[in-house]
C-alpha cells in the first residue's frame, strides 16, 4: 500500500488514457453493488480492497458498530492483478478551476497517489451542492474507498505490532509519505515487503508507558493528515496546523509529498527551546497527579487545554480543519471525520485527558465511518438534506443474519431432491412482541421467492375471532383470488398455472368434496369452474352431526389434498407462514397438526428414495410468553415434536445488542455510528434492545423535542442534537405500550375513535364490513379517518382490508379509552351489524364475538338477551358444521349464559336446542362431565320422549366408543328401541335366531331381485328412521361384544327396510348359512350402498363384504388390494375406525395368505403407528401388535418388545387378561398368531396347555367368534390336535381335529382356491395319526401341489416340512432331503429367515 521503494514491477501493461488505478476504482464501484470477481485460483471473492501481500480488508475488533466487514474477507496471498486495462478513446479534458494545470493523457500503472489525485481532480467536471461549494461525487467515493483500504491496512498492522513482544519490535521503522504511496490496479500496494505502515515510535522508550493506545492515536492522527490532502485533492493542511503538530514532537513536511516521521533524540534536544522543558515524547498517565509536574509543565498543560477547547468548538475560522475542508468542497461527513481525527492530538504528555468528546483515536472508529460512507454513500457520504426531521427506521433486519441463514438452510432441505434422510421441516421462531419475528420471516420469504419459491401467509388474531378455520381458509381463498386476478402469470414456471391447478384440483376431489371447500373458500369455485362443468357441480353442503368425528377428519384430509394439489401445480417449493400461532383457535391447531403429521407420514422410511407428497416448509412465529399460557398450544407443540419424520427446529430471537442498536439508530438518522454510540447506549438501556420499542422510542423522542434535527447558524449545517441527561432521566414504566398510548392520545377525537373502533374487530377488518359501520362511533366518515391513520403508520391497507401495522398498536388502541367508552363503541357496532348477521356467516361470527366481549352482565333487556342466545346457538351449529367443536362449545356456553331464570318453561325450544348442541359438541371434545350435565338437563326437562332422541343418540355413541361401557350402551339402546316399537328378547336362544334368519331369508330371496330392492321408496316414517339409526348403532355394539343379538338386529333392519323403504342404514348384510346366497346379497347391498351419497355406509359395506364374505368365494390374494383401497377411502372420508379395522383385517389376511414378510412388516408398522400414535386406538393397536411380533419372530429378528420367540411376547397371562377384559377379538388374534408360530417353529409342548383351554372355548362360541381370524385358529389348532393325538391317543384332541376337518370340508366346497390345500394337509395328518401311510403320503403330495397352485408359499413350505417328517417316520429317507430343500426355499422366499435357521439346525 505504501512503499519506500519506487521500483515497482511492471505487472500490468500501461494504458494510453486511463491508469490501472482507474481499473481498480471501476472494480471497487462494482463491489459496492455486490458484484464478485475471480481470484487467480478461480475462486470467487466479494468485491473489496486488497494489499499486494496481505489483505487490507480484514475486520478489526471494532468497539462499536457493524462488525461485518463488507469490503472483503481474509486473504493470505497476493491476488492476481487485473490484466485487462480500461481504455478511453477520448483524451482527458484536464483543467482545474483556474485552468492552469493540464491533465496527463495517461497514468502509469502502478502510479503514485499524488499523480492519481492530479489526474482525477481534473477528469470530472465539478458541480455545486446545496451549500454552494464544488464537489466531485465520483472522486469523493473513490477517495473514500482508498481511505477505507488505508485505514484497514494500518489497523491490521497495528494489531500485529501489539501482538509482538516489546523486544522483538523493530526500532527503525520506515516513515510514511505521499511519494511512498503507490497506486496499483487492485489497490494501493506495498511493493516493499519490509515496509510497515505506522509512525515510528520514539526510541526513548517513553511510549511504552502508555502501551499501544498512544501509538494507535498517533497513527490515526498521521492517517488524518493523509486523508486531509487526499480529499482536498492535493491541497496540504494549513501551516498553522503543521506547526501545532510540530510542537508535539513530530516533523511533518509538505510539498510534493507528505512525510510523517518521529524526531531522533538529538533533534529533540535542539527543539527544547520551542517546546519548553517537558521533553520529547515523554508521557504521563492521565491518572497521574498534577503535583508531579513542574511550573513549565503546568503552563504547557494550560496552553494545551485552551488549544483543545478552541479546536473542539471550531473557533477561529482559519484554524478550523472542518471549515477549510468545506471550502475545498469536501462533504460534511468527511469534514467531520478528518476534523475529529486531527482533534485527538497529544500536544504534551497528558495522554489525551482533555480530548474533544468526538475525537477519533482508534482505527475501528475510522473504519466504521468509512465503511458506512462506501456502502451507503447516498446517506453517509454525500451532502444531503433530510426532508423528514424524524428518524426513519429502515425496513430491514438488524442482527438476524445468522437466523436468516439458518432458515434458508432449513428451506434448502425441503427443496432438496428426495433421499432417505428427508424429513418434513418445521421451524418455530419465538421471541417477545416486537422482537422482529415476522420481519425475519418476511425477509426469508423475499429471498426464497427470488429462487422460485411460493408462499402462503396465515395470520392469527387474539381479538375478533372470526368464522372457525377462517384464518387458514381465507389464506387459501386469497391465494385463489390472486391466481384468478393474474391468470397465467402467477407461479414460478411461467406456465399456465391456473390451468394446471384446475386440472389437479379436479383430479384430487370428487363432487361431494367440493361443496365443503366451497363453503370455506368461495374463490375455489371460480378456479375449478369452467363453462363445461359449472352447472353440473354440486355446491350445497349437508353436515351429518352424528358423524362429527369422521367429518372433522375428512375436512382435514381435504385441506391436505388441497395443499398437495397446490404444491404440485406450482412445481416449486412453498413456505407456509403461520404468524402469531399462539392466537390460533383449537380447530386450527388440530388442522395444522394433522397436515404436518400427514406430510411427515407420507415420507418413506425404507432405504429407497423418499417421496414427498408435498414440498412445503412450515414456519410459525410464537410469542415467548404465550407458550406456557396456552394449553392448546403446548399440546400442539408436544404433538408436532413427536410426529414421525418431522424435524422440528426452535429458533429463539434475542434482543439487539448495544452495537446492533447503534447500527439501527445510525441508519435511522443517517448519522455516523461513532457519533450515535452514546445515544444508542441510552436507547438500549430503555428499550432492552426490542426493535419495535426502539423505533417507537426514537419517534417519541422527536415528538418531545429530545432528539432534534436542526440547522446551525454557527456551522451552517443541518445536524442531530439530543440531550443525553434528559433522555436518560425519562422513566417508561409500561414499556412500549406507554409510548404508543401517548402517541394515540395526540390524535384528534375522530381519529382516536376511529382507531378504537377498528381495534374492536381485531388485527384486521374488511372494507365490506367497514362499509356497514362507516357512520358508527360518531365518526362521519371512517374511511377518511383510516386513510389518515394509514399515513401515520398506525394501520395499513392491503387486499381490500385494513390491518394494524403491529399487534402492540392494536392492544394500545384498546387501552386508549376507558372501558365504558369502549363498550359504547362496541354496542353501536352491534346495532349496525346485527341486521346483516342472519344472512352472512362472516358477519354472524363478528356479531357473536362483539356480544361475548360486551358480556351477559351488561345486557339487561330480556328480548335482547334471548336474541343474543339464539345468535349464539346459530353460530354454534355453524361452528359444528366446520368441525370447530371448541368454538361451538364456547358459543353454546355463552348462549346459555343469556338464558333467563326458568328458561325451560318460558323458552323451551331455545333451551332444548342449546343443551342438545352442548351435549353433542362436548362429546366430540371428550369433555365427559360437561356432556353428562347437558344430557341430564335434556332428560330431566324434556316434555316428550321424541325430544330426548337426539341426546339418546349421543349417549349410546359415547358409551359404545368409550370401550369400557359397551354393555351399558347395549342395554340402554334396547330401552330406546323398546319405546320406538322395536323389542328384542333379552337372552335369545339359537332356535329364535335360526327362525328369524330363515324368515328374513324368504323375504329377500326368490322373486325379490336387485332391481326390486333398488326401486324401494325412501323411508318417510320418522319413528322408523330413528329406529334404523339406533339399530345400526346397536349392530356395532353387538359386534364388539360378540353378542348373539347380532343376526337378530341385522334381520330386523332388513324387514323394516322392505316394509317402510330405504335409508342410509338399509345396506347392512346379514350372512346366512348359505354362502352363495350371502355372497349374492352382498353384491346387491354394495350396489345399493354405491348409489347412496353416504360414504360412511359404503365404506362399512365394502369392509364387511371384502373381509367377511368374499373370502368364502373369491381368491383371498385378490381381496388384499381391495381391502387396501377401502382403507384409503375410509381415511379420505374421515372414517378412522373403519379404516383401522380394515387395515387390521388386511394385515391378518396378508400374513396368513403368505405375503412376503418384509414388506408386510412395514405395512403393519404403519398401521400400528396410526392406531396408537396418531389416532389413539388402543384396542386396534393391541390387535395388530401380535401380527408385528409374529412377523418379527418368523424373520428371526427381535420385536419392539425385545422378544425373539412367540413364547415371550404372547403368554397365557396375556390371553387370560384379554378374556377378563372382554376383549374377545384381541384374545383370538393373539391365539391365532401363537398357534401358527408355535407350530411352525415346532414348539409343541409349550403351546399344549393353551391349545387345550382355548380351542374348545372358541369352538363352543361357533358363529359368534371373530370370523376373520377363526379360520386360522381352526387350521393350526387342527394340526396341533392331530400331533397331540398321535402322541397321546387322547380323544379330546381327535374331537378338535375332526371339528377342524369338517369346517375345512364345508369351506372348501365354497372356495377351492382358499381352503383345498389346508384340507389336504389336515387329512394327511389325520391319515398319518391313524397309521394310513399310503393315503397320508398321497394327501401330502396333494397339499404341496394345491399350495403351490394357489400361491400359498408358506403353506407349501409347511406341507413339505411335515411330509419330510412323515417320511422319516415311515422310513422313506430318499424323499426327505428333497422335501427339506423345498421347504427351506419356500421359507426363504417368504422371508422367514428365523424358521430357516431353526430348520437347518434341526437333526
Amino acid at each position: 500500500m505504501f512503499s519506500t521503494n519506487r521500483q515497482c514491477e511492471p505487472i500490468i501493461t500501461e494504458s494510453k488514457n486511463v491508469s490501472a488505478w482507474e481499473s481498480l476504482i471501476l472494480d471497487l464501484s462494482k463491489s459496492t453493488t455486490g458484484e464478485d470477481y475471480t481470484t487467480s485460483d478461480g475462486s470467487e471473492e466479494k468485491g473489496g480492497f486488497h494489499n499486494g501481500r496481505a489483505s487490507s480488508s480484514l475486520p478489526l475488533s471494532s468497539r462499536g458498530g457493524n462488525t461485518v466487514d463488507k469490503m472483503g474477507q481474509k486473504i493470505q496471498r497476493l491476488p492476481q492483478l487485473l490484466t485487462n486495462i480500461h481504455h478511453d478513446t477520448k483524451s482527458a479534458k484536464a483543467s482545474n478551476d483556474g485552468g492552469e494545470k493540464q491533465t496527463p493523457t495517461a497514468l502509469e500503472s502502478p502510479s503514485q497517489l499524488k499523480d492519481w489525485m492530479a489526474y482525477h481532480s481534473t477528469t470530472y467536471a465539478p458541480h455545486a451542492n446545496h451549500m454552494g461549494r464544488k464537489m466531485d461525487a465520483a472522486y469523493t467515493l473513490k477517495a473514500a474507498q482508498i481511505a477505507l483500504s488505508l485505514a484497514k491496512y494500518l489497523g491490521r498492522q497495528f494489531e500485529q505490532e501489539q501482538d509482538m513482544d516489546m523486544e522483538s519490535r523493530r526500532e527503525d521503522l520506515p516513515s510514511i509519505s505521499f511519494e511512498d504511496i503507490v497506486v496499483d490496479n487492485v489497490i494501493v500496494t506495498n511493493v516493499d515487503s519490509e515496509a510497515v505502515l505506522e509512525s515510528t515510535s520514539s526510541p526513548s522508550g517513553a511510549t511504552k508507558n502508555n502501551g499501544g493506545v498512544n501509538t494507535e492515536r498517533r497513527q490515526v492522527l498521521a492517517l488524518g493528515m493523509i486523508l486531509y490532502e487526499l480529499f482536498a485533492q492535493g491541497t496540504p493542511p494549513p501551516t498553522r496546523l503543521q506547526q501545532t503538530l510540530k510542537s508535539s514532537g513530530r516533523i511533518l513536511s509538505f510539498g510534493t509529498s507528505l512525510r510523517i516521521s518521529e524526531q531522533s533524540e538529538e533533534e529533540e534536544e535542539d527543539d527544547d527551546d520551542h517546546r519548553g522543558a517537558s521533553g520529547g515524547d515523554r508521557r504521563k498517565n492521565k491518572d497521574d497527579d498534577d503535583d508531579d509536574m513542574d511550573e513549565a509543565d503546568q503552563q504547557e498543560e494550560s496552553f494545551v487545554r485552551k488549544q483543545r477547547r478552541r479546536r473542539c468548538d471550531e473557533k477561529g475560522g482559519e484554524e478550523s480543519v472542518s471549515k477549510l475542508l468545506k471550502l475545498a468542497g469536501v462533504p460534511i461527513s468527511i469534514c467531520k471525520l478528518i476534523s475529529d481525527m486531527l482533534s485527538n492530538r497529544d500536544d504534551t504528555d497528558i495522554g489525551g485527558l482533555f480530548q474533544c468528546d468526538k475525537s477519533v483515536s482508534c482505527f475501528a472508529d475510522v473504519i466504521m465511518d468509512l465503511e458506512q460512507m462506501v456502502d451507503q454513500p447516498k446517506d453517509f457520504l454525500y451532502d444531503t438534506i433530510r426532508l423528514n426531521a424524524k428518524p426513519i427506521v429502515r425496513n430491514k433486519l438488524y442482527c438476524r443474519q445468522a437466523e436468516l441463514e439458518q432458515g434458508i438452510g432449513l428451506a434448502g432441505r425441503c427443496a432438496m431432491d428426495a433421499s432417505s434422510s428427508v424429513k418434513q421441516e418445521v421451524l418455530m421462531i419465538t421471541g417477545l412482541s416486537g422482537s422482529g419475528k415476522s420481519s425475519l420471516v418476511n425477509e426469508l420469504i423475499t429471498q426464497l421467492k427470488s429462487n422460485g419459491w411460493e408462499s402462503l401467509h396465515c395470520k392469527f388474531d387474539q381479538i375478533g375471532r372470526r368464522q372457525p378455520l377462517s384464518t387458514i381458509a381465507s389464506a387459501f381463498d386469497s391465494l385463489f383470488s390472486s391466481l384468478l386476478s393474474t391468470e397465467n402469470t402467477w407461479g414460478s414456471g411461467g406456465s399456465d398455472t391456473l390451468g394446471v391447478m384446475r386440472t389437479n384440483l379436479l383430479k384430487s376431489f370428487d363432487e361431494e368434496s367440493f361443496p365443503i371447500l366451497f363453503h370455506l373458500m368461495p374463490n375455489l369455485k371460480r378456479v375449478v369452474s369452467t363453462d363445461g362443468n359449472s352447472t353440473d357441480m354440486q355446491t350445497e353442503y349437508v353436515f351429518d352431526e352424528f358423524a362429527m368425528i369422521p367429518s372433522k377428519i375428512r375436512l382435514h384430509n381435504l385441506f391436505y389434498e388441497l395443499l398437495k394439489a397446490i404444491s404440485s401445480s406450482w412445481n416449486a417449493p412453498m413456505l407456509l407462514f403461520l404468524d402469531d400461532l399462539h392466537w390460533a383457535d383449537s380447530a386450527s391447531l388440530e388442522l395444522i397438526a394433522f397436515l404436518i403429521d400427514e406430510m411427515g407420514a407420507s415420507i418413506a422410511d425404507d432405504s429407497a428414495p423418499a417421496v414427498r407428497s408435498t414440498n412445503v416448509f412450515i414456519v410459525c412465529t410464537v410469542r415467548t410468553n404465550e407458550v406456557d399460557n396456552s394449553r392448546d398450544l403446548a399440546d400442539f407443540l408436544q404433538q408436532i415434536r413427536s410426529c414421525h419424520n418431522v424435524a422440528f427446529t426452535d429458533m429463539a430471537l434475542q434482543d439487539l445488542s448495544p452495537d446492533d442498536v447503534n447500527v439501527m439508530i445510525s441508519e435511522a438518522l443517517c448519522y455516523s455510528q461513532r457519533l450515535t454510540r452514546s445515544l444508542a447506549g441510552i436507547v438500549h438501556q430503555k428499550t432492552e434492545g426490542n426493535p419495535f420499542f426502539i423505533k417507537e422510542f426514537l419517534n417519541d423522542l422527536t415528538v418531545e423535542n429530545l432528539l432534534v434535527y436542526r440547522f446551525s447558524e454557527k456551522t451552517w449545517e443541518w445536524d442531530w442534537e439530543w440531550d443525553e441527561e434528559l433522555i436518560e432521566s425519562r422513566t417508561i414504566s409500561d414499556g412500549v405500550a406507554e409510548i404508543l398510548t401517548r402517541k394515540l392520545l395526540r390524535l384528534s377525537k375522530d381519529q382516536l375513535s376511529g382507531i378504537v373502533m377498528l381495534s374492536c374487530f381485531g388485527s384486521e377488518v374488511s372494507l365490506e364490513v367497514l362499509a356497514l359501520v362507516k357512520s358508527s362511533s360518531g365518526n362521519s366518515d371512517i374511511m377518511n379517518t383510516l386513510d389518515f391513520l394509514a399515513q401515520a403508520r398506525f394501520v395499513e391497507r392491503s387486499d381490500e382490508k385494513y390491518c394494524f401495522v403491529h399487534d402492540m398498536i392494536l392492544h394500545s388502541a384498546q387501552g386508549a379509552v376507558d372501558e365504558n367508552e369502549r363498550m359504547i363503541i362496541m354496542k353501536e357496532l352491534l346495532q349496525a351489524l346485527l341486521p346483516h348477521g342472519y344472512s352472512d356467516d362472516t358477519i354472524l361470527f363478528i356479531v357473536v364475538d362483539l356480544i361475548s366481549r360486551v358480556g351477559a352482565d351488561r345486557v339487561h333487556d330480556s328480548e335482547t338477551r334471548l336474541l343474543y342466545a339464539q345468535l349464539h346457538l346459530t353460530a354454534a351449529k355453524k361452528a359444528t358444521n366446520t368441525t370447530d367443536f371448541a368454538s361451538a362449545s364456547t358459543c353454546v356456553k355463552r348462549g346459555i349464559s343469556f338464558l333467563p331464570v326458568g328458561h325451560w318453561e318460558s323458552n323451551y325450544r331455545l333451551s332444548l336446542g342449546l343443551f342438545n348442541q352442548s351435549a353433542l359438541v362436548e362429546w366430540a371434545l371428550g369433555n365427559t362431565e360437561q356432556m353428562m350435565r347437558s344430557l341430564d338437563e335434556v332428560f330431566n326437562n324434556a316434555n316428550r320422549f321424541e325430544d330426548t332422541l337426539r341426546a339418546a343418540h349421543v349417549k349410546v355413541a359415547y358409551l359404545r366408543m368409550s370401550g369400557n361401557f359397551v354393555s351399558e350402551a347395549f342395554a340402554y339402546g334396547f330401552q330406546v328401541l323398546e319405546q320406538l316399537g322395536e323389542s328384542f328378547p333379552a337372552a335369545p336362544d339359537n332356535g329364535i335366531v335360526v327362525q328369524e334368519m330363515l324368515g328374513t331369508k324368504q323375504l329377500v330371496t326368490g322373486s325379490l331381485n336387485e332391481s326390486k330392492l333398488r326401486s324401494l321408496p325412501e323411508m318417510t316414517d320418522s319413528t322408523k328412521k330413528e329406529a334404523m339409526a339406533f339399530l345400526e348403532e346397536m349392530l356395532r355394539c353387538s359386534y364388539q361384544i360378540q353378542s348373539i343379538h347380532l343376526p337378530l338386529l341385522a334381520c330386523r333392519m332388513v324387514r323394516i327396510s322392505l316394509q317402510y323403504g330405504l335409508t342410509k342404514s338399509s345396506c347392512v348384510v346379514s350372512v346366512f348359512s348359505d354362502f352363495s346366497e350371502g355372497y349374492s346379497l352382498a353384491k346387491i347391498s354394495m350396489s345399493i350402498a354405491g348409489s347412496d351419497q353416504d360414504k360412511r355406509v359404503l365404506c362399512s359395506m365394502l369392509t364387511i363384504t371384502y373381509a367377511m364374505i368374499n373370502i368364502w368365494k373369491e381368491p383371498i390374494q385378490a381381496i388384499l388390494p381391495q381391502l387396501k383401497d377401502v382403507y384409503n377411502m375410509s381415511l379420505k372420508y374421515g372414517l378412522i375406525d373403519n379404516a383401522l379395522s380394515t387395515g387390521m383385517l388386511h394385515t391378518y389376511r396378508a400374513l396368513f395368505t403368505g405375503s412376503l414378510l418384509k414388506p408386510c412388516s412395514k405395512e403393519v408398522a404403519l398401521y400400528m403407528r396410526n392406531n396408537l400414535e396418531r389416532h389413539k386406538r388402543r384396542l386396534m393397536h393391541l390387535c395388530v401388535a401380535p401380527i408385528f411380533n409374529g412377523i418379527s419372530c418368523l424373520r428371526g429378528i427381535s420385536s419392539k418388545s425385545g422378544a425373539y420367540n412367540v413364547d415371550e411376547f404372547i403368554t397365557e397371562k396375556h390371553l387370560a387378561e384379554a378374556l377378563r377384559n372382554k376383549e374377545t377379538t384381541f384374545c383370538e388374534c393373539m391365539l391365532a398368531i401363537k398357534l401358527m408360530c408355535s407350530f411352525i417353529f415346532r414348539r409343541l409342548d409349550e403351546i399344549k396347555p393353551i391349545a387345550r383351554q382355548y380351542l374348545e372355548l372358541f369352538e363352543r362360541q361357533g358363529s359368534a367368534s371373530a370370523q376373520f381370524i377363526n379360520i386360522y385358529c381352526i387350521f393350526y389348532g387342527g394340526l396341533l390336535s392331530l400331533h397331540y393325538y398321535r402322541e397321546s391317543q387322547d380323544q379330546f384332541w381327535m374331537d378338535r381335529a375332526e371339528h377342524a376337518i369338517q369346517k375345512m370340508e364345508v369351506w372348501a366346497t365354497e372356495s377351492v382356491w382358499n381352503f383345498e390345500n389346508k384340507l389336504f394337509l389336515l387329512q394327511a395328518e389325520r391319515h398319518y395319526a391313524f397309521g394310513e401311510m399310503d393315503r397320508a403320503a398321497e394327501k401330502y403330495k396333494l397339499a404341496q401341489k394345491s399350495s403351490k397352485k394357489h400361491r400359498f408359499i408358506h403353506e407349501e413350505a409347511l406341507a413339505c416340512e411335515l411330509a419330510a417328517s412323515f417320511h422319516v417316520k415311515a422310513g422313506n429317507v430318499k424323499f426327505v432331503a428333497e422335501l427339506i430343500d423345498r421347504a427351506v426355499n419356500c421359507y426363504q422366499t417368504w422371508g422367514a429367515e428365523g424358521k430357516v435357521k431353526s430348520l437347518l439346525l434341526s437333526p
